[in-house]
């Protein structure tokens, strides 16, 4: 059974807070979600919901975020523990963060011990602040290709010259698995696919260079050729290679992401302080981790004070 500390929903809730830290900060912290800490007392490990590490001068300075997105109002328990996992950790400052807020005795006692408040909760786009609403919309692209067509030229002891597309020995079937390594150089065993040769023209050039946005896809083509030293299997067994050519089908859709439709909190302390941000999501599942997002203090009128900012995946998370 999945604990809710590692559901997709709950990690969401820690990673806009770490996202929210980092733009209200100044350039050069060190923002992590989770992190892993030394323990003082136990010389083991352990987790925080997000860490931001920052200097004062020649001090470094360790601020620990604790997250809890539940009901009813956090109490005194959870702000006592986290008063004596900030000390046993050796932070400088525990931030707690609540989507429900706080009881009254859990303020009182956060004043005692040092521990900063904060509550995270979503807004109406009727509450947004108005520099936030100036902005109506966020237009994403999305690149998309497709295999059209596999043609084969088998080898032939001849000059060689550019071949026409339309000019081969054979098509593979639309049903060839584009992972499948089918293409084999026979002198080293080196082995490859479809999609491998999709990547290759990737990085000779810009596939989508001139790509009309929101248009009908076109037909790229791309030539590989080969000097006798490859096999490829086929529906009729494996044939010697002269080239390859792959037709790919290239277009790019667009998105508009409207602002009824994107994430808006506001990140307040029971002193009255509060940040307001609005995140601009794909709706696409394989890119939901892209987001451009505005962050300004609740009653801001000041252009200046906007924070503006673009999230992508890390490698780690792209896995």
């Amino acid at each position: 059974m999945q604990r809710r500390h590692d559901s997709p929903e709950w990690r969401e809730f820690e990673q806009l807070v770490a996202r929210i830290e980092h733009d209200a900060g100044p350039l050069g912290l060190v923002v992590r979600s989770p992190d892993r800490i030394l323990c003082k007392v136990t010389g083991r490990k352990r987790e925080v919901d997000v860490s931001v590490r920052s200097r004062a001068g020649t001090a470094d300075l360790l601020v620990t975020i604790e997250c809890r997105k539940r009901h009813p109002k956090q109490d005194v328990t959870w702000i006592e523990q986290l008063a004596t996992k900030r000390d046993a950790i050796g932070a400088s400052c525990t931030i707690a963060v609540s989507s429900s807020g706080f009881t009254p005795a859990a303020e009182a006692v956060a004043a005692r011990h040092g521990i900063r408040l904060r509550r995270l909760s979503e807004i109406s786009v009727d509450e947004v602040n108005g520099l936030l609403r100036r902005l109506d919309f966020v237009l994403f692209t999305h690149k998309r290709a497709a295999a059209a067509r596999v043609g084969l030229r088998f080898y032939r002891d001849e000059t060689w010259k550019v071949p026409d597309p339309n000019q081969v020995d054979m098509d593979l079937p639309s049903s060839t698995d584009l992972f499948a390594k089918i293409f084999t150089n026979t002198e080293t065993g080196y082995a490859w696919s479809i999609i491998d040769m999709w990547h290759q023209v990737q990085k000779d050039g810009d596939a989508f260079g001139d790509v009309k946005r929101g248009q009908p896809p076109v037909i790229r083509n791309a030539c590989f050729p080969y000097p006798g030293n490859v096999r490829v299997e086929t529906p009729d067994g494996p044939k010697r290679l002269g080239d390859a050519i792959l037709s790919i089908k290239l277009w790019i859709e667009l998105e508009e992401v409207w602002l009824n439709d994107a994430k808006r909190v506001e990140y307040a302390s029971p002193e009255g302080e509060a940040l307001q941000r609005v995140e601009f999501v794909p709706q696409r599942r394989e890119q939901k981790d892209w987001s451009i997002s505005l962050q300004v203090p609740k009653d801001s009128t000041d252009l200046n004070e906007l924070k503006t900012g673009f999230n992508q995946p890390t490698p780690e998370s792209a896995k």
